[in-house]
Protein backbone atom coordinates (compact mmCIF):
# COMPACT_ATOMS: atom_id res chain seq x y z
CA UNK A 1 0.00 0.00 0.00
CA UNK A 2 1.21 3.16 -1.34
CA UNK A 3 2.14 6.19 1.70
CA UNK A 4 -1.04 8.25 0.40
CA UNK A 5 -3.29 5.08 0.27
CA UNK A 6 -2.03 4.26 3.95
CA UNK A 7 -2.83 7.93 4.91
CA UNK A 8 -6.19 8.16 3.54
CA UNK A 9 -7.36 5.45 5.08
CA UNK A 10 -5.87 5.73 8.42
CA UNK A 11 -7.05 9.09 8.58
CA UNK A 12 -11.02 8.07 6.54
CA UNK A 13 -11.34 5.67 9.89
CA UNK A 14 -10.26 7.34 12.50
CA UNK A 15 -12.26 11.08 11.73
CA UNK A 16 -15.43 9.79 10.18
CA UNK A 17 -16.53 9.11 13.71
CA UNK A 18 -16.48 12.85 14.34
CA UNK A 19 -20.01 13.82 13.95
CA UNK A 20 -21.33 17.45 14.77
CA UNK A 21 -23.63 16.62 17.76
CA UNK A 22 -26.21 19.25 19.29
CA UNK A 23 -27.28 19.45 22.57
CA UNK A 24 -26.35 16.62 25.28
CA UNK A 25 -23.77 14.01 23.53
CA UNK A 26 -25.17 10.63 22.85
CA UNK A 27 -23.98 7.35 23.62
CA UNK A 28 -22.38 5.47 21.14
CA UNK A 29 -25.76 2.85 21.17
CA UNK A 30 -27.37 5.62 20.58
CA UNK A 31 -25.75 7.37 17.50
CA UNK A 32 -27.04 4.91 15.12
CA UNK A 33 -26.48 5.92 11.58
CA UNK A 34 -24.23 8.56 12.18
CA UNK A 35 -21.73 6.36 12.82
CA UNK A 36 -20.04 4.41 10.58
CA UNK A 37 -19.25 0.97 12.25
CA UNK A 38 -17.14 -0.54 9.14
CA UNK A 39 -14.96 2.41 9.21
CA UNK A 40 -15.01 2.12 13.25
CA UNK A 41 -13.21 -0.94 13.29
CA UNK A 42 -11.41 -0.83 10.34
CA UNK A 43 -7.76 -2.09 10.26
CA UNK A 44 -5.08 -0.92 8.67
CA UNK A 45 -1.52 -2.38 6.80
CA UNK A 46 -1.19 -5.48 5.97
CA UNK A 47 -3.92 -7.16 8.35
CA UNK A 48 -6.60 -4.65 6.89
CA UNK A 49 -6.71 -6.29 3.43
CA UNK A 50 -9.33 -8.58 4.09
CA UNK A 51 -10.90 -6.06 6.38
CA UNK A 52 -14.18 -5.84 3.95
CA UNK A 53 -14.63 -9.61 4.14
CA UNK A 54 -14.18 -10.64 7.51
CA UNK A 55 -16.20 -7.22 8.89
CA UNK A 56 -13.34 -4.99 9.79
CA UNK A 57 -10.63 -5.20 12.71
CA UNK A 58 -9.09 -3.05 15.27
CA UNK A 59 -5.04 -1.98 14.55
CA UNK A 60 -3.02 -3.62 16.77
CA UNK A 61 0.20 -1.01 17.42
CA UNK A 62 3.11 -1.72 19.58
CA UNK A 63 5.35 0.75 22.30
CA UNK A 64 8.51 -1.48 21.44
CA UNK A 65 11.73 1.31 22.55
CA UNK A 66 13.86 -2.18 22.51
CA UNK A 67 12.21 -2.69 18.71
CA UNK A 68 11.33 -6.50 19.27
CA UNK A 69 8.76 -6.54 16.60
CA UNK A 70 10.08 -3.95 14.54
CA UNK A 71 10.05 -5.97 11.05
CA UNK A 72 6.22 -7.22 11.25
CA UNK A 73 3.89 -6.42 9.18
CA UNK A 74 0.93 -7.25 11.26
CA UNK A 75 1.40 -4.08 13.34
CA UNK A 76 0.03 -1.01 11.99
CA UNK A 77 1.05 2.02 14.30
CA UNK A 78 4.74 2.25 16.24
CA UNK A 79 4.14 4.63 19.61
CA UNK A 80 6.97 6.25 21.16
CA UNK A 81 7.36 8.29 24.02
CA UNK A 82 9.45 12.00 24.17
CA UNK A 83 9.96 14.04 27.07
CA UNK A 84 9.56 17.49 25.16
CA UNK A 85 12.01 19.44 27.57
CA UNK A 86 14.50 17.12 26.85
CA UNK A 87 14.01 15.61 22.94
CA UNK A 88 16.14 12.27 22.71
CA UNK A 89 16.06 13.40 18.96
CA UNK A 90 17.75 10.26 17.57
CA UNK A 91 15.35 8.19 19.24
CA UNK A 92 12.67 9.82 17.45
CA UNK A 93 14.00 9.82 13.93
CA UNK A 94 14.64 6.69 14.62
CA UNK A 95 11.37 5.44 15.04
CA UNK A 96 9.69 7.75 12.47
CA UNK A 97 12.34 5.79 10.06
CA UNK A 98 10.48 2.42 11.60
CA UNK A 99 6.92 3.52 10.72
CA UNK A 100 7.89 4.83 7.58
CA UNK A 101 9.29 1.50 6.34
CA UNK A 102 7.13 -0.87 7.95
CA UNK A 103 3.87 1.43 6.49
CA UNK A 104 3.24 2.35 9.82
CA UNK A 105 1.21 5.41 11.62
CA UNK A 106 3.17 7.03 14.23
CA UNK A 107 1.83 7.87 17.74
CA UNK A 108 3.88 10.66 19.89
CA UNK A 109 3.44 10.57 23.10
CA UNK A 110 4.55 13.87 24.66
CA UNK A 111 5.37 14.06 27.86
CA UNK A 112 5.43 18.14 29.03
CA UNK A 113 7.63 18.07 32.08
CA UNK A 114 8.80 21.52 33.28
CA UNK A 115 12.21 23.48 32.83
CA UNK A 116 13.32 22.46 36.14
CA UNK A 117 16.32 19.94 37.39
CA UNK A 118 13.71 17.87 38.85
CA UNK A 119 10.85 17.51 35.55
CA UNK A 120 8.23 16.97 37.97
CA UNK A 121 8.65 20.22 40.31
CA UNK A 122 7.57 23.82 39.30
CA UNK A 123 3.92 21.73 38.05
CA UNK A 124 1.86 24.14 40.06
CA UNK A 125 3.08 27.02 37.07
CA UNK A 126 3.32 24.65 34.37
CA UNK A 127 -0.17 25.79 32.42
CA UNK A 128 0.64 29.48 33.09
CA UNK A 129 3.67 28.80 31.46
CA UNK A 130 2.59 26.97 28.22
CA UNK A 131 0.41 29.82 28.34
CA UNK A 132 3.13 32.38 28.12
CA UNK A 133 4.42 30.64 25.23
CA UNK A 134 7.80 29.52 27.42
CA UNK A 135 7.36 26.11 25.39
CA UNK A 136 7.02 27.56 21.95
CA UNK A 137 10.10 26.15 21.74
CA UNK A 138 9.21 22.66 22.80
CA UNK A 139 6.17 22.69 20.44
CA UNK A 140 7.98 23.80 17.22
CA UNK A 141 10.99 21.52 17.31
CA UNK A 142 8.34 18.31 18.22
CA UNK A 143 5.90 19.45 15.81
CA UNK A 144 8.02 20.24 12.85
CA UNK A 145 9.23 16.80 12.76
CA UNK A 146 5.77 15.64 13.32
CA UNK A 147 4.65 17.07 10.28
CA UNK A 148 7.57 15.78 8.10
CA UNK A 149 6.99 12.42 8.73
CA UNK A 150 5.96 10.52 5.84
CA UNK A 151 2.81 8.40 7.16
CA UNK A 152 0.27 9.30 9.08
CA UNK A 153 0.66 11.03 12.68
CA UNK A 154 -0.68 11.01 16.07
CA UNK A 155 0.13 13.12 18.58
CA UNK A 156 -1.07 12.37 22.26
CA UNK A 157 -0.08 15.10 24.87
CA UNK A 158 0.09 15.29 28.46
CA UNK A 159 -1.62 11.58 29.16
CA UNK A 160 -3.34 10.61 32.21
CA UNK A 161 -3.90 14.04 33.71
CA UNK A 162 -6.93 13.50 35.72
CA UNK A 163 -4.96 11.56 38.02
CA UNK A 164 -3.21 14.03 40.12
CA UNK A 165 -0.86 11.10 41.97
CA UNK A 166 2.47 13.29 41.82
CA UNK A 167 3.94 11.00 38.93
CA UNK A 168 3.36 13.99 36.27
CA UNK A 169 3.52 17.69 36.77
CA UNK A 170 0.80 18.38 34.28
CA UNK A 171 -1.63 15.67 35.83
CA UNK A 172 -3.40 18.55 38.70
CA UNK A 173 -6.63 18.86 40.32
CA UNK A 174 -6.78 21.96 37.97
CA UNK A 175 -8.99 21.19 35.29
CA UNK A 176 -9.53 24.15 33.53
CA UNK A 177 -5.58 25.10 33.16
CA UNK A 178 -5.60 21.62 31.64
CA UNK A 179 -7.80 22.33 28.97
CA UNK A 180 -6.55 25.48 28.09
CA UNK A 181 -2.67 23.96 28.15
CA UNK A 182 -4.36 21.33 25.31
CA UNK A 183 -5.45 23.80 23.41
CA UNK A 184 -3.07 25.80 23.19
CA UNK A 185 -0.76 23.30 22.29
CA UNK A 186 -3.08 21.59 19.34
CA UNK A 187 -3.46 25.16 17.97
CA UNK A 188 0.07 25.51 17.91
CA UNK A 189 0.85 22.40 16.54
CA UNK A 190 -1.76 22.72 13.43
CA UNK A 191 0.32 25.41 12.42
CA UNK A 192 3.39 23.49 12.04
CA UNK A 193 1.90 19.78 10.98
CA UNK A 194 -1.55 20.09 10.26
CA UNK A 195 -2.26 17.00 9.27
CA UNK A 196 -1.38 15.65 12.35
CA UNK A 197 -4.34 14.20 14.28
CA UNK A 198 -4.82 14.61 18.25
CA UNK A 199 -5.43 12.44 21.07
CA UNK A 200 -6.57 12.96 24.43
CA UNK A 201 -6.23 10.13 26.75
CA UNK A 202 -7.49 10.74 30.34
CA UNK A 203 -6.17 7.81 32.66
CA UNK A 204 -9.82 6.24 32.63
CA UNK A 205 -11.25 7.89 36.17
CA UNK A 206 -14.88 9.18 37.10
CA UNK A 207 -13.51 12.83 37.23
CA UNK A 208 -12.22 12.11 33.30
CA UNK A 209 -15.34 14.44 32.08
CA UNK A 210 -13.69 18.04 33.28
CA UNK A 211 -10.36 17.66 31.18
CA UNK A 212 -12.14 17.16 27.69
CA UNK A 213 -10.31 20.68 25.90
CA UNK A 214 -13.70 20.32 23.39
CA UNK A 215 -14.38 18.90 20.18
CA UNK A 216 -12.77 20.66 18.29
CA UNK A 217 -9.19 19.98 19.42
CA UNK A 218 -9.67 16.17 19.80
CA UNK A 219 -9.74 13.39 17.05
CA UNK A 220 -9.66 10.94 19.13
CA UNK A 221 -9.34 9.27 22.74
CA UNK A 222 -6.93 7.42 23.98
CA UNK A 223 -7.24 4.79 27.55
CA UNK A 224 -5.04 2.84 29.16
CA UNK A 225 -6.01 -1.11 29.95
CA UNK A 226 -3.79 -3.09 32.40
CA UNK A 227 -4.29 -6.49 33.22
CA UNK A 228 -2.23 -7.18 36.39
CA UNK A 229 -3.50 -10.56 38.15
CA UNK A 230 -2.72 -9.84 41.17
CA UNK A 231 -4.27 -6.84 41.53
CA UNK A 232 -7.10 -8.18 39.78
CA UNK A 233 -7.45 -11.18 42.71
CA UNK A 234 -6.84 -8.50 45.54
CA UNK A 235 -9.39 -5.84 44.55
CA UNK A 236 -12.22 -8.04 42.72
CA UNK A 237 -11.62 -11.76 44.13
CA UNK A 238 -11.07 -13.35 40.57
CA UNK A 239 -9.22 -12.14 37.67
CA UNK A 240 -10.80 -10.14 35.30
CA UNK A 241 -10.76 -9.91 31.41
CA UNK A 242 -9.70 -7.51 29.16
CA UNK A 243 -13.53 -6.84 27.86
CA UNK A 244 -14.58 -6.35 31.33
CA UNK A 245 -11.52 -4.69 32.23
CA UNK A 246 -11.40 -1.88 28.93
CA UNK A 247 -15.60 -1.81 29.28
CA UNK A 248 -15.37 0.54 32.61
CA UNK A 249 -12.95 2.75 30.94
CA UNK A 250 -14.86 2.63 27.88
CA UNK A 251 -18.35 3.38 29.13
CA UNK A 252 -16.99 7.14 30.23
CA UNK A 253 -15.53 8.12 27.01
CA UNK A 254 -17.92 6.81 24.45
CA UNK A 255 -20.33 9.68 25.26
CA UNK A 256 -17.83 11.92 23.58
CA UNK A 257 -18.44 10.68 20.16
CA UNK A 258 -15.08 10.28 19.42
CA UNK A 259 -12.74 7.17 17.65
CA UNK A 260 -11.30 5.28 21.08
CA UNK A 261 -7.90 3.32 21.06
CA UNK A 262 -6.38 1.74 23.82
CA UNK A 263 -3.34 3.67 23.88
CA UNK A 264 -1.43 1.49 26.23
CA UNK A 265 -2.25 -1.77 26.69
CA UNK A 266 -0.24 -5.09 29.23
CA UNK A 267 -1.04 -7.67 30.51
CA UNK A 268 1.09 -9.26 33.52
CA UNK A 269 0.51 -12.31 35.26
CA UNK A 270 0.39 -16.36 34.90
CA UNK A 271 1.01 -18.02 31.16
CA UNK A 272 -2.69 -18.66 31.49
CA UNK A 273 -3.99 -15.63 32.68
CA UNK A 274 -1.77 -13.97 29.52
CA UNK A 275 -3.12 -16.70 27.16
CA UNK A 276 -6.85 -15.41 27.80
CA UNK A 277 -6.06 -11.92 27.18
CA UNK A 278 -4.34 -12.13 24.34
CA UNK A 279 -6.91 -14.71 22.82
CA UNK A 280 -9.45 -11.81 23.38
CA UNK A 281 -7.84 -8.87 21.64
CA UNK A 282 -6.61 -10.94 18.92
CA UNK A 283 -9.61 -11.94 18.41
CA UNK A 284 -11.05 -9.91 15.13
CA UNK A 285 -14.67 -9.97 16.23
CA UNK A 286 -14.37 -9.15 19.67
CA UNK A 287 -15.00 -5.44 19.40
CA UNK A 288 -17.40 -5.23 16.02
CA UNK A 289 -20.35 -4.95 18.53
CA UNK A 290 -19.90 -4.35 22.39
CA UNK A 291 -16.88 -1.64 21.41
CA UNK A 292 -17.97 0.12 18.24
CA UNK A 293 -15.83 2.72 18.24
CA UNK A 294 -12.60 1.05 19.22
CA UNK A 295 -10.46 1.80 16.42
CA UNK A 296 -6.80 0.10 17.79
CA UNK A 297 -4.95 -1.51 20.64
CA UNK A 298 -1.25 -0.55 21.18
CA UNK A 299 0.88 -2.65 23.10
CA UNK A 300 3.00 -1.37 25.71
CA UNK A 301 6.41 -4.02 25.28
CA UNK A 302 8.31 -2.93 28.10
CA UNK A 303 8.79 -3.21 31.37
CA UNK A 304 6.77 -0.84 33.70
CA UNK A 305 9.31 2.05 34.09
CA UNK A 306 7.40 3.19 37.46
CA UNK A 307 6.36 1.18 40.71
CA UNK A 308 3.11 1.04 41.05
CA UNK A 309 1.77 1.76 44.67
CA UNK A 310 0.44 -0.99 47.64
CA UNK A 311 3.33 -3.35 46.71
CA UNK A 312 2.86 -4.26 43.13
CA UNK A 313 6.50 -3.23 41.93
CA UNK A 314 7.03 -2.69 38.30
CA UNK A 315 5.20 -5.29 36.57
CA UNK A 316 6.63 -6.75 33.18
CA UNK A 317 4.13 -6.13 30.47
CA UNK A 318 6.85 -7.11 27.85
CA UNK A 319 4.48 -9.80 25.10
CA UNK A 320 5.07 -13.50 25.30
CA UNK A 321 7.48 -15.02 23.10
CA UNK A 322 4.31 -17.13 21.50
CA UNK A 323 2.72 -14.06 21.27
CA UNK A 324 5.74 -12.44 19.92
CA UNK A 325 5.48 -14.83 17.41
CA UNK A 326 2.15 -14.76 16.22
CA UNK A 327 2.20 -10.74 15.72
CA UNK A 328 5.14 -11.16 13.65
CA UNK A 329 3.87 -14.28 11.26
CA UNK A 330 0.49 -13.34 10.88
CA UNK A 331 -1.19 -10.63 13.32
CA UNK A 332 -2.05 -13.12 16.14
CA UNK A 333 -4.43 -15.43 14.11
CA UNK A 334 -2.39 -18.07 16.07
CA UNK A 335 -3.23 -17.14 19.24
CA UNK A 336 -5.97 -19.59 20.79
CA UNK A 337 -9.37 -18.61 21.80
CA UNK A 338 -9.47 -17.62 25.42
CA UNK A 339 -11.16 -20.60 28.04
CA UNK A 340 -13.09 -18.25 30.04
Amino acid sequence: MSIAMFRSVFLAGLVALSPAMDGARAVAADLGDTVDRVLTTASIGTAGKAAGKSGGAVAIGVYDPHDAVTNSDALTIEHVFVYWQALDKAMLKRKIAVAEAQGRALMISVEPYTHASDWRAGGERLFADIGRGRFDREIRDICKRAGAVAAPVYMRWGHEMEDPDGRYPWARRDAEGYRKAFRYFVESCRELAPDVRFVWSPKGHRNLTGYYPGDDVVDAIGIPVWGLQKMDVDYWGRERSFGETLGEKYRRVEGFGKPVMVAELGVSGSPDYKRAWYAEIFDRNTYRDRFPLLTAVVFFNDKEPYKWPLGYGSPDWRLDKASLAALVADGGKNVGRPTQ
